[in-house]
């Protein structure tokens, strides 16, 4: 049986799968990843054992090494679209629960989490059907999932001795540090690509995987000058009103150090193939649910 909109657009196929709505929210902060230091200039980088973290207090709402995140109960296989930014830092597994946490991400991020429908939802009346294995594959009484776009990242521009000025051509970069930068407040670059849809419709997005990258941030802080550092970044996506943005910042618990003084830049992006970003409406998904 497939059920199709009225504007012809395909609801759920009883062929396949849907996926539906388990959980939404706004993400809560759950720990904090030091960065790593090299112990001294003259070892080499490459041993992850002259590598150590840096054991100082963060606040946990301004640092970079902050992770932001929320836990999914009886998880299959799920997958999180955000309202506001954040990078997928990674997850962790309990039993039958999964850790979503994010970097560069806040506690007004908002997320819209979907799974593989299942028959452990209470209420009526509905409407649920079943595969020839006994697998439901489509439940009424969960919002599923209708995906509205699939948005490519955009190539960066054309680099400069190996070096890009922006990791999306036609983006731009900013800080998200709110004073000077030492070994107590380190940097947090963000190099990041707006991409209009339609307005007054607010989108949320997934990225299905992401890439790396390399940062050197000669960003000019609050103090009137620049303190220079070299990090690891990691991309992300996610939506807005009238919008989504890709973006690249650091990541959680990555290597740091200063080189010498440069420009502003990034490096290492691969450019071989590009993450596509799936795009959805909010406007009649529960908000927050589950």
């Amino acid at each position: 049986m497939k059920v199709k909109k009225d504007t012809g657009e395909l609801l759920f196929d009883t062929d396949l799968i849907c996926y539906g709505l388990v959980k939404s929210g706004y993400l809560a902060y759950q720990e904090t990843w030091h960065r790593r230091t090299l112990r001294s200039a003259q070892l080499d980088p490459n041993d992850g054992a002259n590598w150590y973290p840096v054991t100082v207090t963060y606040d946990p709402v301004h640092k970079t090494d902050a992770l932001y995140g929320f836990t999914l109960s009886n998880a299959v296989s799920p997958i999180v679209f955000l309202v506001g930014p954040g990078c997928l830092n990674g997850t962790s597994l309990s039993g039958g629960s999964i850790t979503f946490q994010f970097s560069n991400a806040g506690a007004t991020t908002k997320f819209y989490c979907f799974d593989l429908m299942a028959d452990n939802i209470s209420g009526s009346p509905f409407l649920k059907t079943r595969n020839i294995n006994g697998e439901i594959t489509f439940n009424s009484l969960q919002a599923p999932l209708n995906v509205s776009y699939a948005i490519q990242a955009p190539p960066p521009p054309a680099p400069t001795d190996g070096k890009y000025p922006l990791t999306y051509a036609g983006g731009y970069v900013y800080s998200l540090n709110s004073g000077p930068v030492n070994e107590y407040n380190w940097a947090r670059l963000i190099s990041r690509v707006d991409i209009s849809l339609q307005p007054g419709v607010e989108y949320a997005a997934y990225l299905p995987w992401s890439r790396s990258v390399g940062i050197i941030d000669a960003f000019p802080y609050s103090t009137g000058g620049s303190s220079y550092s070299q990090y690891g970044g990691v991309e992300g996506a996610f939506g807005g009103t009238g919008s989504i943005s890709f973006i690249f910042g650091a990541s959680a618990g990555t290597t740091h150090f200063t080189p010498p003084a440069q420009n502003t830049s990034f490096f290492s992006i691969p450019t071989d193939r590009y993450p596509v970003a799936l795009v959805i409406k909010t406007e009649n998904l529960p908000f927050p649910y589950g």
